[in-house]
């Protein structure tokens, strides 16, 4: 009985040594496993590197390369070039606004008018979007459209006498007398302000008069 509960006894010890044994191995097994984790992260931040660089060089080439067609009036290339850059990065306001030229130049009226509202959704404070895409409504003889960009022009820049002008000068051509005379008084009295930087804001807005 003794010699059994002896066998016993050391039956555990083994099984108990056969279980730190095992841990022992398993230990070095989870490490290398970690190194490997680490290693294909590193990897794959290497990779996303190299990516992020080789498409900001295709963006740039492209747009360099569309800049060069507007230049040459080369108006389809440019086109192709802007949208190579579009493909790559939707959110360029750059690459938006050039594009609406491109089209401007192209007479695809309807095409500008896209590019420019994207372009002024990626870049809302680019004031020359907004005055491109009013002109293109002008003369297209959409004034009330043209009139809704100007306003939201001068929402930015409440200080640029000349978006009230032009304000002016559609409410001059929609008849509108009474709100083209208070665009003109904005206009005046800003340019006044401008001359005169020590005196007070005299300008009022023309929707409140």
């Amino acid at each position: 009985m003794d010699n059994e509960k002896k066998n016993d006894d050391n039956m555990t010890i083994v099984e108990e040594n056969e279980i730190n044994d095992t841990e022992s191995v398993a230990s070095p097994l989870k490490q290398d496993n970690a190194k490997i984790k680490n290693e294909l992260l590193q990897k794959r931040f290497v990779q996303r590197g190299r990516l992020d660089i080789h498409v900001h060089k295709t963006v740039s080439n492209h747009l360099k390369q569309g800049a060069e067609a507007l230049n040459k009036r080369d108006y389809k290339k440019a086109v192709q070039e802007f949208l190579q850059v579009i493909q790559y990065n939707n959110d360029s306001a750059e690459a938006h606004f050039h594009l609406g030229l491109a089209y401007f130049m192209l007479n695809e009226y309807d095409k500008a008018i896209d590019s420019y509202k994207m372009a002024i959704t990626c870049e809302p404070t680019e004031i020359t979007s907004y005055t491109n895409l009013a002109d293109i409504y002008r003369l297209l003889k959409r004034y009330d459209d043209a009139v809704s960009v100007y306003i939201q022009a001068t929402k930015i820049q409440s200080d640029n006498p000349e978006l009230f002008s032009e304000l002016g000068a559609l409410y001059t051509l929609q008849g509108k007398r009474r709100e083209a005379i208070s665009a003109f008084k904005s206009a005046m009295l800003i340019k006044f302000k401008n001359t005169r930087p020590d005196t007070p804001d005299e300008s009022r807005n023309y929707e409140e008069e």
